[in-house]
């Protein structure tokens, strides 16, 4: 079992939906989570590839994978790696409920969390929401069709306690758009200062926060 396994709030979704049913995917599932949340992993090698250009430790073009960014490689992760020749990605974890009769294509409930290189740990995705409420004048799977389990707060707080544990030091995620900058800087998250953030800033979508350990 990983460490990373104890972020995703599974007593308090229990608590909350006493019938949802848990799947847990690890390391050793990769190919598997890659499958199921390819987008996300898309996502997961891009952060990986900025921070390790932010970093200054590897002199490479930061165009070089060009190519596979442009086509949204799911497998990017590993390239990245091969591309500076060094592991990414330490640790990876991907937990879903899912609740019998809920009828939505893909889970409501759901945390992919890792940690990468150099030593954060990344929220590549997360959904708290509960199935069985879908909000008033919303399609079942629209964007914001279910309320809130309103669960973000106890993830963080294990997410940080476990990112402590692993010697983590900070906490990473993207914000899909400008207006939820507002919503993660309630929980301590700040906008990463990088050309690459103020960038994102510009477009309204894809910004990276971090929350320093």
């Amino acid at each position: 079992m990983s460490k990373l396994d104890g972020v995703f709030p599974i007593a308090e979704i229990s608590e909350k939906i006493p019938s949802a049913e848990f799947t847990t995917l690890g390391m050793k599932n990769l190919a598997q989570i890659i499958r199921l949340k390819g987008m996300a992993m898309f996502e997961l090698g891009l952060t990986a590839w900025h921070a390790a250009m932010i970093s200054g430790q590897f002199n490479v073009a930061p165009n070089s994978l060009g190519d596979l960014v442009d086509r949204g490689e799911p497998n990017l992760l590993k390239y990245v790696s091969r591309a500076l020749n060094r592991k990414m990605v330490f640790d990876i974890s991907y937990q879903y409920a899912t609740v019998p009769n809920a009828p939505t294509a893909e889970p409501k409930i759901q945390l992919l969390i890792a940690h990468l290189f150099p030593n954060r740990l990344h929220i590549a995705d997360v959904q708290l929401l509960n199935p069985e409420s879908v909000r008033a004048h919303f399609e079942v799977d629209e964007d914001q069709s279910h309320n809130s389990l309103r669960l973000f707060g106890s993830l963080l707080a294990n997410a940080e306690k476990i990112a402590k544990d692993i010697g983590a030091e900070k906490i990473t995620l993207t914000s899909a758009n400008n207006p939820l900058i507002s919503t993660f800087k309630k929980y301590g998250f700040a906008v990463e200062d990088s050309g690459m953030a103020r960038q994102a800033m510009l477009v309204g979508f894809g910004i990276p926060m971090e929350l320093v350990i």
